[in-house]
């Protein structure tokens, strides 16, 4: 084998495990699609880490689990997974490159990807408007106007990263109300930055070579309106970067894994953890946790007769 254990994706979980089994004395590949650290690497603050009612700076600590995986020796590398094949005492990793490993074990921690708005002009002006990261972008927005897609945890915490530069920050939720916890929703309604309209929803992208306007529809009477914007953020939910796993491991809603209690998949030899994983509470806490066990696991598997 190439390497006794592949980890695919380099956030909190697949960094946590990857330090774990390298201090085991395993070799270990983390692979990731874009960068290591994860989305911490994206996001201003971590609440609740390393503990309740404490906070980090994403950059920060998704350095703290670089350095870890890194000096325990496990070996980090870029590539996208595109396929996984599974065979009697092995299991393969193909990348997007043509590059292929092998090793014994695979964990699974890939994270999660925001949904589409499912819009014409949505690819075409991908980092030309549409904006992929609030806390990499938002300075570009200094005294514009912007609009924010989703009521929900990220959508607010974003939405209030980007009222720090941003002249107006327009926030539409489709449903009647905004689901974020309450206390978000206190600082969300205190910003007077912020311009919230539940019931609502982007129609329309306009803009030739950039973002220029959004068309708003509201959901229950129709009624449309032009916003003029310069920016569009969608946090309308999430899912899994599973594709590949399709025949492979057993899949549930919106794409993410289900692992029984010790993170094993039901495909012998292949593991999952952090917010891929069905179930997954989706903080940074409970996704090194997940890493941890899902090494444990990974390590017993790799220990046991064949």
């Amino acid at each position: 084998m190439d390497y006794d254990a592949i980890i695919v994706g380099a956030g909190p979980a697949g960094l946590s495990a990857g330090a774990a089994l390298a201090r085991a004395g395993r070799r270990v590949l983390c692979l990731d699609r874009e960068s290591f650290g994860g989305q911490v690497m994206n996001t201003e603050w971590v609440e609740d880490y390393p503990a309740p009612g404490e906070r980090i700076a994403g950059p920060a600590l998704g350095s703290q689990f670089v350095e870890a995986a890194a000096g325990a020796g496990a070996e980090l590398e870029l590539g996208e997974v595109t396929e996984i094949e599974t065979y009697s005492g092995c299991r393969s990793v193909t990348c997007a490159d043509g590059k292929t490993w092998t090793a014994n074990a695979v964990i699974i921690a890939g994270g999660l990807r925001p949904k589409k708005l499912g819009l014409p002009a949505e690819d075409r002006l991908g980092g030309r408007g549409v904006i992929h990261c609030a806390f990499c972008d938002a300075g570009l927005y200094a005294n514009r106007a912007v609009a924010v897609c989703g009521g929900g945890h990220a959508g607010l915490v974003e939405a209030l990263l980007l009222a720090k530069h941003a002249s107006r920050v327009h926030l539409l939720e489709s449903q009647p109300a905004l689901s974020a916890p309450p206390e978000l929703q206190a600082r969300a309604r205190a910003e007077p930055k912020l311009d919230i309209r539940c019931g609502h929803r982007v129609a329309e992208i306009a803009g030739k070579d950039s973002v220029s306007a959004v068309v708003i529809e509201n959901v229950a009477s129709g009624a449309r309106e032009r916003l003029e914007v310069h920016g569009l953020l969608a946090r309308v939910g999430f899912e899994a970067p599973t594709e590949y796993l399709l025949g492979v491991a057993p899949l549930g809603e919106a794409g993410c894994i289900e692992v029984l209690g010790d993170m094993r998949t039901e495909a012998p030899g292949i593991f999952a953890a952090g917010d891929i994983r069905c179930g997954s509470p989706r903080r940074a806490a409970a996704a090194v946790a997940d890493g941890v066990r899902a090494a444990a696991a990974a390590l017993a598997f790799l220990q046991s007769p064949l």
